[in-house]
């Protein structure tokens, strides 16, 4: 077993290298990675950042937040500001133009924002990454209803002026979050997919709807159908999962999932056929651990584990249930392959060594983003002088550039997971084994939801 010590010291002078800083630039780094991606901002030509700059802005938001000792809590706020589309609708520029005129009204004389415009679907959208602490006066914004609606008429405000189309009277309906609806769109597992897929073989399982209450409760779930008097029925229900701090509501489960759906499914014994999760089982088949030879410290600890994850989804397991915490690192079971794949790779083998990679890296980056910039300018002066060769040379010279700057953030996105979640991925690896629960229907002759809810 690998024992990683911290030197106080080191941490002490270079706060940046802190659990709590990487975690904080790690997560900011993921919105602000899908809010700029390439393909879908046309090479990160609609791409400007307030107050930072855009292609350092994970570790710009970061340094703020080192300097008032605020890595903790909300780290960063993901706005979306979307335009009508159709003929005659607004131009890339306009959209991108308008998003930063709105980030700069609103956030810009405190917090540092990232605007990007989107413009790989039918119509163009920005997207807004803000960070949570000012970098004036180390205050945490905190978003209210009141900063919705002042941020709508702020943009509805700048479409009219400029000529563009608003919704009058929106419809406003509550429904799933983007993050959510993003990440179902894309096929990733989701809290609610999770509690979807529990309620799926608990449902299989039981014969009544007393027993499906047992199962759940079996694999680790809470019910809430009663206000705080014990006698008042809520009127909207909810279900916790295992180590979750708060209550899911059926009803926004999914329209199979309210609970008089649920009492006919365990009669007719119907489920739902999550075919994006067959799929994702079947992706792992193929795939053989690497060998030991030359691997060392955190190489062999990451290969243990994805042999233990995969062994969960290479054999057919029937109507055993897995644990939810299992399945959630099953779902991630393709990023801890390419970290593997990444720690041998690169020669790391414990966090000290991937410290000194990582700052090998961001040195490398800064460099790249520099003479990208130059590159830019050196390509608008060749248009602005009809020199066309030259231009040709600086597209291709860019577009080179930008691929080495997409791979090297890519190695330190890697490098951060690595530092942020060995020590758990240690304490998994070598944790006892923990086998799938045959959970079996045992027909139970009376009791329903209502009266087993206590």
């Amino acid at each position: 077993m690998i024992k990683y010590i911290e030197n106080p010291d080191k941490t002490k002078e270079r706060p940046e290298l802190s659990r709590e800083a990487i975690q904080a630039r790690k997560a900011v780094g993921d919105v602000i990675a899908y809010a700029t991606n390439e393909d879908k901002t046309e090479q990160m030509m609609y791409v400007t950042g307030i107050n930072c700059n855009p292609d350092t802005a994970a570790d710009d938001f970061a340094v703020v937040k080192g300097r008032w000792h605020k890595e903790g809590g909300r780290l960063a706020y993901h706005g979306y500001q979307a335009f009508k589309e159709g003929e005659g609708a607004i131009t890339a520029e306009q959209a991108h133009d308008i998003g930063v005129k709105l980030a700069e009204e609103l956030w810009g004389d405190r917090y540092q924002v990232v605007v990007a415009t989107h413009l790989n679907t039918g119509h163009y959208h920005n997207h807004f990454v803000i960070n949570s602490v000012s970098w004036v006066d180390g205050k945490k914004y905190v978003r209210t209803k009141a900063d919705y609606w002042a941020m709508r008429k702020a943009s509805d405000r700048l479409c009219r002026n400029a000529g563009f189309h608003v919704i009058d009277k929106p419809s406003i309906t509550k429904g799933k979050s983007y993050e959510e609806w993003k990440a179902e769109r894309e096929g990733r597992y989701t809290i609610r997919g999770r509690i979807r897929e529990d309620i799926d073989y608990a449902v299989m399982t039981s014969m009544t709807e007393a027993q499906f209450i047992r199962t759940m409760k079996e694999m680790g779930y809470s019910f809430k159908f009663y206000e705080e008097d014990g006698k008042t029925e809520l009127k909207h229900p909810g279900i916790k999962p295992p180590d979750a701090k708060s209550y899911f509501r059926f009803k926004g489960l999914g329209s199979d999932y309210d609970l008089e759906t649920i009492k006919l499914r365990i009669k007719c014994k119907f489920a739902p056929i999550d075919t994006s999760v067959l799929d994702r089982k079947r992706s792992y088949k193929e795939w053989e651990a690497p060998s030991v030879d030359g691997m060392t410290g955190l190489q062999l600890v990451y290969r243990r584990y994805c042999i233990r994850l995969y062994s969960y989804v290479s054999k057919p397991r029937g109507r055993e249930y897995i644990p939810m915490a299992i399945r959630e690192d099953i779902a991630k079971l393709d990023d801890y392959i390419e970290q593997l794949n990444f720690l041998y790779g690169s020669g790391i083998n414990d966090k000290d060594t991937a410290d000194k990679v990582l700052e090998g890296y961001r040195a490398d980056l800064n460099r790249l983003v520099w003479k990208r910039k130059d590159l830019y300018a050196r390509k608008k002066w060749s248009v602005d002088h009809h020199r066309g060769d030259v231009t040709e040379a600086c597209k291709s010279e860019i577009a080179e550039t930008s691929r080495m700057i997409r791979e090297l953030k890519r190695k330190i996105k890697l490098c951060d997971l690595i530092v942020v979640s060995s020590d758990e991925i240690m304490k998994k690896a070598y944790a006892p084994d923990i086998k799938p629960v045959d959970i079996k229907p045992v027909p139970i002759n009376k009791g329903n939801i209502r009266n087993y809810r206590r």
